[in-house]
């Protein structure tokens, strides 16, 4: 019987698991399932009925977590789960098993991503064996960083995305101070991630004076997420321009942050946008404020022009790069 890894994406929403061949490098699943993480009090629950629905028996699982991994044990930011490694391996008769943050996934999956998997920002030039860097604005604002060569391979996920945000304009400035009147520190996650999107929002109509659209006033009342209301309504035959105004912002804001991340990591590899929001818009959207804002360092600014800047539109790429990430480690 031929030895089989389980991968596994844990979100708040969904948790997608697949089974691999684990003396295969096509990446190609033999059973993937997506589960809604809500109707479960375990992920064991998910994994147990997985595995009696593709009667599947795996060696190896690896598992990237949207939370905060340390010591083996995971703790998933939106569920009231706590994930230890050692509990999973003994209950699933597992060889090895690997909890891994769930933006250290996406890094392991770089490299595996080619064609229309990707969307190209910035060309840049590439130089192989260099840093690269992620950027990922979903539910939270997840970073990262692969370090890649002939007979290394580290990818590993941050929490940079808490880090303070820095205006860039005196209009972001505007912003950082009506948010410091509402809590007392704001980070790049308070402002471009789902939850903190909504900020902007509020931020144009209630200290700018811009006008609501009152169709899009009356979805808000009756909304828990504002925020897929407001990118729904930024494009269309009747564009909000609040709304509009606000997908601006977030991608201006957006590109200086990935700018910084590149700089601090020197990613002549290049940068990477990931998470569920922008791959949505690509295709409605101008690029030219987020490249602005992303050039936009100074002396640096030359540099900037050389780093490729990509959008990774794959949906399933934490899911590959846990994949990645575990046969990896199996092979070491």
């Amino acid at each position: 019987m031929r030895a089989t890894l389980l991968a596994v994406d844990v979100g708040g929403t969904k948790c997608e698991l697949a089974l691999f061949d684990a003396t295969s490098t096509s990446y190609q699943s033999i059973a993937r399932k997506r589960y809604p993480s809500g109707n479960y009090e375990r992920l064991e629950d998910i994994i147990h009925e997985f595995l009696q629905e593709f009667s599947a028996t795996p060696s190896y699982s690896c598992m990237g977590i949207a939370g905060v991994v340390s010591g083996g044990v995971a703790r998933v930011t939106n569920l009231p789960w706590v994930i230890d490694e050692q509990s999973v391996a003994r209950e699933f008769h597992l060889s090895g098993l690997h909890l891994i943050n769930d933006l250290t996934a996406v890094c392991a999956s770089l490299s595996l991503l080619t064609g229309d998997e990707l969307f190209e920002i910035q060309r840049g030039d590439v130089q192989q064996g260099q840093l690269i860097g992620v950027v990922a604005p979903g539910t939270g604002l997840g970073e990262g960083v692969l370090v890649q060569g002939e007979n290394f391979f580290f990818p590993r996920g941050s929490e940079g995305g808490h880090t303070d945000f820095g205006p860039v304009d005196e209009e972001q400035t505007e912003l950082l101070k009506w948010m410091l009147r509402r809590r007392e520190r704001v980070s790049y996650e308070s402002l471009i991630a789902g939850p903190g999107i909504p900020n902007l929002y509020d931020f144009y109509r209630e200290q700018i004076g811009m006008a609501e659209m009152e169709h899009v006033r009356d979805q808000m009342s009756r909304a828990a997420d504002r925020t897929p209301i407001i990118f729904d309504n930024a494009f269309g035959d009747n564009p909000c321009p609040l709304c509009g105004k606000v997908v601006d912002l977030f991608l201006n804001i957006l590109g200086a942050e990935a700018g910084n991340l590149a700089l601090k990591l020197y990613a002549r590899g290049g940068i990477y946008i990931g998470g569920g929001i922008v791959p949505r818009i690509a295709d409605r959207v101008s690029f030219d404020g987020f490249l602005a804002n992303f050039l936009a360092k100074g002396k640096m600014a030359q540099l900037m022009t050389t780093i490729p800047v990509n959008l990774i539109r794959k949906k399933d790429a934490a899911l590959i790069g846990a994949a990645r990430y575990g046969l990896e480690m199996l092979a070491r």
